[in-house]
């Protein structure tokens, strides 16, 4: 919906028809990259640097691309390359903390474990719809939405150069 919004912000000549075209196209994107990163060049990435890592490069080039939507965004290709970036975080986050977190922690316990882990995951995700998608609907840029998450990614990715392989 905030992309849709942003683009079109950015383009108020164009149609809602290609405006929807150009929000399905980017995460059409976004998704084929994270579908095929993980086996074909974020396993291989983390044989050799470490899986902490080639997430923390990851989130990098998430936040990256979402900082690029927020400076440059201002076409579809533009738009594009920089969901295409963003694919290289979200393949990330969708594979490698699992990854890391199966080493880390004791086998007996690991059902427990993931579980807590995936709460982790799916609570931040239930507040930021109900709150920072209330602050993004009332403010009049729609950009906000990449500020916010240009923001909060390099957060995380500083606090995963802590974290030890």
């Amino acid at each position: 919906i905030y992309l849709y919004a942003y683009v079109q912000d950015q383009n108020p000549q164009l149609t809602a028809d290609e405006m929807g075209r150009i929000v399905s196209i980017s995460f059409l994107i976004l998704n084929a990259v994270a579908a095929v990163l993980p086996a074909l060049v974020l396993e291989p990435m983390a044989r050799k640097h470490g899986r902490v890592k080639t997430h923390w490069i990851s989130l990098m080039f998430m936040t990256a691309g979402y900082g690029g939507i927020l400076l440059y965004g201002t076409s579809p290709t533009m738009i594009y390359i920089m969901m295409a970036i963003c694919g290289i975080g979200w393949a990330a986050i969708v594979s490698l903390p699992f990854a890391i977190m199966s080493q880390k922690v004791d086998q007996s316990k690991m059902g427990l474990y993931m579980g807590v882990f995936n709460l982790s995951v799916v609570l931040p995700q239930l507040v930021a719809s109900l709150g920072i998608g209330e602050a993004i609907s009332a403010s009049p840029d729609k950009s906000l939405i990449f500020l916010i998450s240009t923001g909060t990614l390099l957060i995380s990715g500083l606090t995963w150069m802590f974290v030890k392989e």
